[in-house]
């Protein structure tokens, strides 16, 4: 590089280049402006005839008709607003964008529209600043060496937060609520944003030819030290030193003849059941790396390591190169690719070795590597959890870098059962599981609240505590919403069930009723046909109406076993007289039956007709036929189907209704084509069951052996669903495997010994 030359040119021309971008800046801005807000008025129309839920369509209106009689004012304070930047940056006093209200006094002052407001900005400016690296690189370090100062990409008055800034402030005075001013951002994101780089382009070429830096080429920055890298993201916490005699160095009885550990006691309290678990792991990843020297860290005690803040700064770096590669990505979310998480290790590695001054890149320290090797692992089993969708596992998946970076800077996150990102976590997939099929269909726009979560967090380069917690208030906002209309659906469908359920126990009442007291007999074919249809439809009535103890139900049970009765008769006067004097009850009986129940005129004549004259037989003392096998099996399966009455359950059905009967509520069900129904209700005793599905709409009530049946077939299975949070069940997944491992490695050592 010619400095010399350079240094010539600076003080010959110590304020033009300033001038020229100055002057190139206020022109860009004018016109991109002029032209966003005509795009904005085009736009607002649009969004006007299509509003969504949360939006009317007249505010859309309301916003237009602002914009265009304030079209002008918006225009100079925009102007004026980057005018005074410019200022600022040339007498050292401009402050980076990101930072102003940003702090914890502020944020909390600030109300949901503010927040959210700040949020969809700092989106804005994060990405732009990853896109334009290399050219923000390049012209601050040309601007910075004309003013002779320190500055960043994010302290210039060019920068991508600025220009948000500016336009932030000059839509304050105007009424605008705050949905559409989220999409006028979300405009200004891809109409005005996106320009920026030939803006850039332009004014570094014109500081080139002024002689400022002009042999500069882009660099990527690297620390003076290991301990003054440069940092970026959540201030890592002092860092928790394990005293479990379990987290030393293996002994050499650890590594000759390793004991398989046990899981920690389920009597201790979640946190402490947490620590011995993480302690635990972390003793069988020390015993598997003793085990595996191609695994071993670097002592401690070497003369150089990453520092904290160096570790979190690389994380830093990995997430934003993530959220490039996941920008277009996560915007199809039901064909989303999971995230590669066996690179990631390679890529912080790679990241690690940019970011210090070491020509050897030093060793990760024993913890380190625990944790890498930890939240990677964390991820991998994510990917392999059965109750989790495919696609809800592959949107998890692009938390990996996020998670590692918190992990580096708080040191309880493996430790704290509830810790927020634990929580959100555990939240996402746990509403991915409810509301999302393995087809990627999902009900209440589930897979898409879940992609909006993952994506705020890629996008924020403050992965913290704050930022789970607010992410898991709004997750959770929008589950118990959903949760109550699900609730509200069920909670329906149950009433209708259970009085369905009681018609259903009715009607096999009353069939065993008439069962038991005509299975051994022969009887014709009129009077059969009567108890088996109208009179079994007339006692379901009575039974449902009036109940077992009425007056009006043993009289129906009574006409049954008179009529039974009157086909018996021996011959002797004595009964016949007494049959004579008690046929018109049962006449009148018969007739209030069939009124009850509304049964067909002309049937009702001529089914009477028929028993008239059977009876008529048997008073001349004449035997009637009895009704042929097959139309008596004909009515008798008939009135079983009527009244749903089950058949005969094999060996193998018994054994799953008992299983079945044992079923809680809420327990799922999935199909083959990889529905899911959940059993909202059941009566062990019918064994009839309310199904639902993932909305909380009934599918249909299904008997315990229609449900045997299909399981036996393939055609259904029972989810076995784990009481226990996605995080802690895949923790203890960890462990599990880690033992088996450090077992199978230690008897091949042995085998081969």
């Amino acid at each position: 590089m010619n400095n010399s030359r350079s240094t010539d040119n600076l003080r010959a021309y110590p304020d033009r280049g300033l001038t020229a971008v100055r002057e190139m800046t206020l022109a860009f801005s004018r016109d991109a402006i002029k032209t966003f807000l005509h795009t904005v008025h085009d736009r607002l129309i649009d969004y006007a005839q299509k509003p969504s839920e949360e939006t009317r369509g007249f505010e859309f209106l309301h916003a237009r008709s602002q914009i265009s009689s304030r079209h002008n004012e918006i225009l100079r304070i925009f102007v004026r607003e980057m005018d005074h930047y410019f200022d600022q940056f040339v007498s050292g006093e401009l402050h980076d964008p990101a930072s102003e209200g940003s702090g914890d006094e502020a944020l909390a002052l600030m109300n949901q529209d503010v927040l959210e407001e700040d949020l969809a900005l700092s989106a804005i400016r994060t990405r732009a600043s990853v896109d334009y690296t290399e050219p923000l690189w390049v012209l601050t370090r040309r601007m910075v060496r004309l003013v002779g100062g320190k500055s960043t990409e994010h302290r210039v008055p060019f920068s991508p937060g600025c220009f948000c800034q500016a336009l932030q402030r000059s839509l304050a005075d105007i009424d605008i609520e705050l949905p559409v001013k989220l999409v006028i951002y979300k405009l200004f994101d891809r109409q005005f944003v996106r320009q920026l780089a030939e803006l850039y382009g332009q004014c570094s070429v014109r500081l080139e030819e002024l002689g400022v830096l002009p042999d500069l080429r882009y660099q990527i920055h690297k620390a003076e030290s290991a301990d003054s890298a440069r940092y970026t993201g959540a201030q890592p916490q002092q860092r928790r030193v394990p005293q479990s005699p379990s987290l030393q160095i293996p002994t050499l009885e650890d590594v000759v003849s390793p004991a398989p550990l046990a899981l920690p006691s389920e009597q201790l309290s979640s946190a402490e059941y947490q620590n011995q678990l993480l302690d635990s792991i972390q003793l069988l990843q020390d015993r598997l790396v003793a085990r595996t020297p191609d695994r071993r860290p670097e002592l401690t005690g070497q003369p150089l390591q990453y520092s904290a803040r160096q570790l979190v700064e690389a994380a830093v770096q990995l997430q934003q190169f993530n959220q490039l590669m996941a920008a277009d990505v996560l915007e199809a979310a039901r064909e989303i690719k999971p995230f590669d998480i066996a690179r990631a290790r390679e890529q912080l590695v790679s990241q690690l070795q940019q970011i210090t001054d070491s020509k050897e890149a030093p060793a990760l320290g024993t913890g380190d590597a625990r944790i890498i090797d930890l939240v990677g692992m964390l991820f991998e089993y994510i990917l392999n959890d059965e109750q989790i969708p495919d696609c809800v596992k592959a949107l998890l998946s692009y938390l990996h870098t996020p998670f590692l970076k918190l992990a580096f800077a708080e040191s309880d996150f493996f430790r704290r059962p509830d810790h927020p990102a634990r929580l959100l976590l555990n939240a996402l997939a746990d509403a991915g599981a409810k509301w999302v099929s393995n087809d990627g269909s999902c009900e209440f726009d589930m897979l898409e609240q879940i992609r909006k979560m993952v994506r705020s967090v890629l996008d924020h380069q403050d992965v913290d505590t704050r930022l789970m917690a607010s992410l898991l208030m709004s997750i959770n906002s929008f589950v118990q919403k959903v949760e109550l209309r699900v609730k509200l659906l069920e909670k329906r469908a149950m009433e209708q069930a259970r009085g369905e359920d009681q018609l259903y126990e009715v009607k096999q009442r009353v069939n065993r009723e008439i069962h038991q007291r005509v299975a051994e007999k022969e009887i014709p074919s009129a009077p059969l046909l009567f108890l088996l249809q109208p009179w079994t439809d007339y006692m379901v009535l009575l039974l449902l109406r009036f109940g077992d103890a009425s007056e009006a139900w043993r009289q129906s049970l009574e006409l049954i076993d008179d009529m039974l009765w009157g086909l018996e008769l021996t011959g002797a006067e004595s009964e016949w007289r007494r049959w004579r004097q008690h046929y018109p009850w049962m006449e009148s009986q018969i007739q209030r039956g069939f009124d009850m129940i509304g049964y067909d005129v002309n049937k009702a004549f001529k089914l009477k007709r028929s028993i008239d004259r059977i009876y008529q037989l048997r008073e001349k003392n004449l035997q009637p036929e009895a009704a042929p096998a097959e139309l008596r099996n004909k009515l008798v399966q008939l009135a079983e189907r009527r009244a749903s009455e089950r058949t005969r359950s094999t060996d193998r059905e018994k054994a799953v209704l008992e299983k079945l009967r044992l079923l809680e509520f809420g327990s799922w069900f999935q199909f083959r084509d990889g529905r899911r129904e959940k059993v909202a209700w059941f009566n062990p005793d019918s064994m009839q069951f309310l199904l639902v599905d993932q909305t909380g709409k009934r599918t249909g009530m299904k008997s315990g052996q229609q449900l045997a049946q299909a399981i036996l077939a393939g055609d259904l299975q029972i989810v076995t669903g784990k009481t226990k949070p996605l995080v802690e069940r895949t923790m203890e997944t960890i462990f599990k495997d880690l033992n088996l491992q450090v077992q199978s490695v230690s008897q091949k050592d042995r085998h081969v010994g």
